[in-house]
């Protein structure tokens, strides 16, 4: 039996699994992934809190290294070897707060052409019964977890850094914007792509349309569905006056509001970092989102004219005062 092996008490099963490519051979990514000292640089949750207190144990890369953490955010737990190998590696996970569980962790690490490697981080673990409802949502925020922080490790390990931050800059008050934009439902993993997309129409039809950008780039997230991986989302541009357009495009207003407010320097793909903090902080200063408004972000700055390292956004969660 394996030493992590799930009582069949505790049920319902969870099983998470992503995967990224990465230009580095398979033994590099095997040392940062044996040495729990450079978790805090990729890992989702300690990147989201670096105010974690991480304390670390045992020899790096051998059965028994691991690492403790204990934040207002990430909650607590504890991080363990069981054992490693050129191609995987399997560690044990244990959550003391929010709430107690247990989950079994794993790395694969495929060699690919050309120096590059395919990893894949799995996780097996439960819910207790009386949360099975959550299941579908719960595999569905793991597993977007597991792809931000694989998108962190593959940063850090092709370029020995990440350069991306975000800091938390409070509750503001936002006016209200006339805008025009485009609405669309895409699976997550395209977004990026879609976006731009949007954009650039965008800027093409205000050559023709009767209508005058006033200010920086906007994308209102109508709605994000975790269990689907899909999101409805409005890319927008500011005007000065209510515009009248045609389809496919929508003109309307962004009401004034309060929201909570961070801000990300660096490129788009980690933005998804941004947003879980922006919920975490809210959930921790127990704020009620207005659920009449979406969140949206604010582009300050344009990825054709400044390195992606550079690129500023602004992330607005509207909230009830």
């Amino acid at each position: 039996m394996h030493p992590l092996e799930l009582k069949d008490r505790a049920v319902p099963k969870i099983n998470v699994d992503s995967t990224i490519d990465i230009a580095a051979p398979a033994e590099r990514i095997l040392d940062v992934l044996v040495d729990f000292n450079t978790w805090p640089i990729w890992s989702p949750w300690l990147y989201m809190e670096p105010e974690t207190q991480v304390t670390y144990r045992g020899e790096v890369g051998k059965t028994g290294h691991g690492y403790d953490w204990l934040g207002s955010k990430t909650g607590s737990g504890g991080m363990t070897l069981l054992k490693s190998s050129p191609s995987r590696i399997d560690c044990d996970l244990q959550f003391l707060k929010p709430f107690k569980s247990e989950a079994e962790v794993a790395f694969d690490i495929q060699a690919l052409e050309d120096g590059q490697s395919r990893v894949t981080w799995y996780m097996k673990s439960s819910l207790p019964f009386f949360m099975f409802w959550m299941k579908p949502l719960m595999v569905g925020m793991i597993k977007s977890d597991y792809n931000r922080g694989l998108s962190l490790l593959k940063d850090y390990i092709e370029t020995g850094s990440i350069r991306s931050s975000t800091t938390i800059d409070g509750i503001v008050d936002v006016e209200q914007v006339y805008y025009v934009g485009t609405r669309e439902e895409v699976p997550m993993a395209e977004m990026l792509g879609s976006m731009g997309s949007s954009f650039e129409k965008m800027m093409e039809a205000s050559t023709s349309e009767p209508f005058s950008i006033s200010g920086s780039r906007l994308c209102l997230y109508n709605s994000i569905d975790f269990k689907t991986h899909r999101i409805d989302y409005t890319a927008a541009v500011p005007t000065f006056d209510p515009t009248p357009v045609d389809a496919p495009f929508i003109a309307a207003i962004r009401p004034a509001c309060s929201a909570l407010k961070v801000i990300h320097a660096g490129p788009y793909r980690h933005l998804g970092n941004a947003w879980s903090l922006i919920m975490a902080e809210a959930k921790e200063r127990k704020l009620k989102t207005l659920k009449s408004q979406p969140p949206f972000e604010r582009y300050l700055n344009n990825p054709a004219e400044v390195d992606e390292n550079d690129l500023l956004t602004e992330i607005y969660l509207p909230i009830k005062l």
